[in-house]
């Protein structure tokens, strides 16, 4: 019987280690990524990590500066956007297609980047990862729209690695 206890004591404490260190090494990789994409290309830029809850990054390209919020989601989800700050997450169908969501949340997290007015001259990205299944925008109550690298969304833009390019334009 004790040991029953201790093991499930520890499984606990591994769970619990687990899932707060995992979102931090998933956001390690992905800015490791874009970092690598950077150095790739040939364009002038510089990259600094920022640690408060508004943003993470800091990148300027030619003189456009850019603050970018990474997020991290479930495999096979979707993200729907009401309006500037109030972002939702969908999750739990796995790849079935057909199937509906089961699981929500709102991307609260996100709300304070999305709702800062940074001024005119400041560009704000969100990268997702892992890509989510579909991120649409509704307009109104009977109108969506499918967001992409390029849709404005309140004046900023999501982005995954596989259009780390809208930084070349």
């Amino acid at each position: 019987m004790p040991y029953l206890v201790i093991a499930i004591i520890f499984i606990i404490i591994l769970s619990v280690i687990f899932s707060s260190f995992m979102p931090k090494i998933k956001t390690k990789k992905a800015y490791d990524e874009l970092l690598s994409y950077l150095k790739q290309t040939d364009l002038n830029y510089s990259i600094e990590k920022i640690k408060n809850d508004i943003f993470d990054a800091k990148l300027n390209i030619n003189s456009t500066h850019y603050y970018i919020k990474f997020l991290n989601i479930p495999a096979y989800s979707e993200i729907q956007i009401n309006n500037k700050t109030t972002w939702e997450l969908k999750y739990g169908a796995k790849d079935q297609p057909g199937k509906a969501q089961p699981h929500k949340r709102y991307l609260s997290e996100l709300s304070s980047f999305l709702g800062t007015d940074f001024g005119k001259n400041i560009n704000k990205i969100i990268i997702v990862f892992p890509k989510p299944k579909k991120i649409v925008k509704y307009i109104n109550e009977s109108e969506i729209i499918f967001v992409n690298s390029k849709t404005d969304l309140y004046g900023s833009r999501i982005l995954t690695k596989d259009n780390f390019g809208l930084f070349k334009k």
